[in-house]
């Protein structure tokens, strides 16, 4: 962690706790570099690892289980090993770090209102037009483009464009389908708004939007707004991470859904953003 928060205030227990592990995987330098290696088991999921010299000796007792203490005997004494944890005993007796122990400084946060914004001549209100065509698009195909690569980090707003002709069947409902792996999903048909879906830190990777529409005879303007609550910034295969709209698809009371997957989108990178 950084020394620092996004306030500017001193922020370091990850980097004091890790501080400590050095320094305790500092002092045992010569068993582990240069000491015998054992190892041994104290029950299904507690086992311990040593390294050992004619001087000195270091050793790695761990708790695999999630959930309970264990009480382990180790030589000529009896340690406490908490839930999914690792001690690390110097000269095989001494106990000089734990990972589920943090004895780094830290802070509490408080927060206090300084400022109260609920006057309305503070506000101002702006309205933006929903997109229904873009004539000198350069970002038009016959495919959903992902969200990221087309944005180019620009914005975290991609607006999905297209046009469908819709041939009135009777009286069935007409059932809008979006699925999308941004992070919120707004949908608007002729211009009117017709819902929203967000995800969550928790939740599937997909956000689904399935909502009942009304078509006019003809054709009808469809706009999908793709929003990232900012961008992934680590993690594994992020190369290979995609986000953005996936899918689409309009169902017609008990017919089989029609996918709008190929017809020809059109995208809007980085909409007014005041």
């Amino acid at each position: 962690g950084a020394p620092l928060d996004e306030y500017g205030l001193i922020w370091q227990s990850t980097w004091s706790h890790l501080r400590e592990l050095h320094a305790a995987v500092k002092q045992s330098e010569e068993p582990l570099l240069s000491g015998a290696y054992s190892n041994y088991s104290f029950g299904e999921q507690q086992e311990g690892h040593v390294f050992k010299t004619e001087s000195n000796c270091v050793a790695f007792l761990v708790n695999f289980d999630k959930h309970k203490t264990s009480n382990i005997q180790f030589g000529e004494a009896s340690f406490q090993l908490a839930p999914k944890s690792i001690s690390i005993l110097s000269s095989c007796r001494r106990v000089v770090f734990e990972t589920a122990k943090i004895n780094a400084q830290h802070g509490l946060r408080t927060a206090q209102v300084v400022q109260y914004l609920n006057n309305v001549d503070s506000w101002k209100v702006f309205k933006e037009p929903i997109p229904l065509a873009i004539n000198n698009s350069t970002h038009i195909g016959n495919r959903l483009f992902e969200h990221l690569s087309t944005t180019k980090d620009e914005t975290d707003y991609l607006w999905y464009l297209t046009r469908y002709d819709y041939r009135s069947n009777g009286d069935t409902q007409l059932v809008l389908n979006v699925e999308s792996q941004a992070h919120v999903l707004h949908a608007y048909i002729n211009n009117d708004y017709i819902g929203s879906v967000h995800g969550s830190h928790d939740g599937p990777r997909n956000i689904v939007l399935k909502t009942p529409i009304m078509l006019r005879k003809g054709q009808n303007s469809i706009s999908l707004l793709s929003v990232m609550v900012g961008s992934p910034d680590s993690g594994a295969y992020m190369e290979r991470r995609i986000f953005g709209v996936r899918k689409v698809s309009i169902q017609q009371g008990h017919q089989k859904s029609h996918s709008l997957n190929n017809e020809l989108w059109k995208h809007q990178v980085n909409p007014g953003q005041h």
